[in-house]
C-alpha cells in the first residue's frame, strides 16, 4: 500500500494520499515513431567510441564508466562529501510526519519544481486548511525514496484543491534588468570613449 505525505502543523498531523499531476493526463500526448523502409519500428542504439560495438537501449543503464573507460558495478559506487567522507543515505519521508514551516513566494520561485502532486484532503487538519485557504505556503523536507539529499515540498492551495510542489533551490541569484555596472567598469568605459577620435574614420 502506498504511503502518504504526512506533515505536522500547529501541533496537528495531516496525512495526504497523493496523485502525480502529469502533462499527458492533462493534455494528452503524441509519440513520434521512426520506421525503416519496410515500415518496421526502429530502436535507438549507441555506438562505442572505437566504433567496434553497437549497444542497444538499456545496455548501459547499470554500467558506470570513468574517464579512462573503466567499468564499475553499481554497488561499488560511493557518495562522498567535498572532504571525501562517505555520505549515509537518508530514509524516505513518506509516512513520517514532517514539520512544516511557512515559506514565502520568493522561496518557492527560487526552487526548480520537478514534480507536482494533487493531494486528497480528507485527513487535513482544520488549522492547516485554514492557513492554506488564506494563501499561505508551507515547506517541509521530502524524499520519495531513500536518498542522499532531500528536496523541498511546498504545500499550496487554489480553487482546484491542495497541491504539493517538489523542488530544489536553484542556487543562484537572478540578474536584474536595471542592474548598473560597477563604478570601476563605468570609469574604464569613459576613459576608452575619450580615446576615440571619430575624425580618424
Amino acid at each position: 500500500m502506498a504511503k502518504n505525505i504526512v506533515v505536522r502543523w500547529d501541533g496537528e498531523e495531516s496525512a495526504f494520499p497523493f496523485t502525480k499531476v502529469e502533462r499527458d493526463k492533462l493534455y494528452g500526448s503524441k509519440e513520434r515513431v521512426i520506421v525503416d523502409e519496410q515500415g518496421r519500428t526502429c530502436s535507438s542504439a549507441w555506438l562505442t567510441a572505437d566504433g567496434s560495438a553497437l549497444v542497444l537501449g538499456g545496455g548501459t543503464a547499470h554500467v558506470n564508466v570513468d574517464d579512462a573507460w573503466t567499468a564499475y558495478e553499481q554497488d561499488e559506487r560511493r557518495a562522498v562529501d567535498l572532504e571525501g567522507r562517505a555520505l549515509e543515505p537518508q530514509p524516505s519521508t513518506l509516512g513520517v510526519a514532517q514539520d512544516l514551516v511557512e515559506a514565502s513566494v520568493d522561496r518557492l520561485l527560487d526552487c526548480t519544481t520537478s514534480v507536482v502532486y494533487q493531494l486528497e484532503t480528507d485527513a487535513i487538519s482544520a488549522s492547516l486548511l485554514a492557513a492554506l485557504s488564506a494563501g499561505k505556503i508551507f515547506e517541509a523536507p521530502f524524499l520519495y525514496r531513500d536518498g542522499l539529499s532531500p528536496d523541498s515540498v511546498f504545500l499550496v492551495k487554489n480553487d482546484e484543491g491542495v497541491f504539493a510542489l517538489v523542488g530544489r533551490a536553484t542556487g543562484f541569484d537572478f540578474v536584474r534588468r536595471d542592474a548598473l555596472p560597477e563604478p570601476e567598469t563605468a570609469e574604464r568605459e569613459d576613459e576608452l570613449d575619450a580615446d576615440l577620435d571619430f575624425s580618424m574614420m
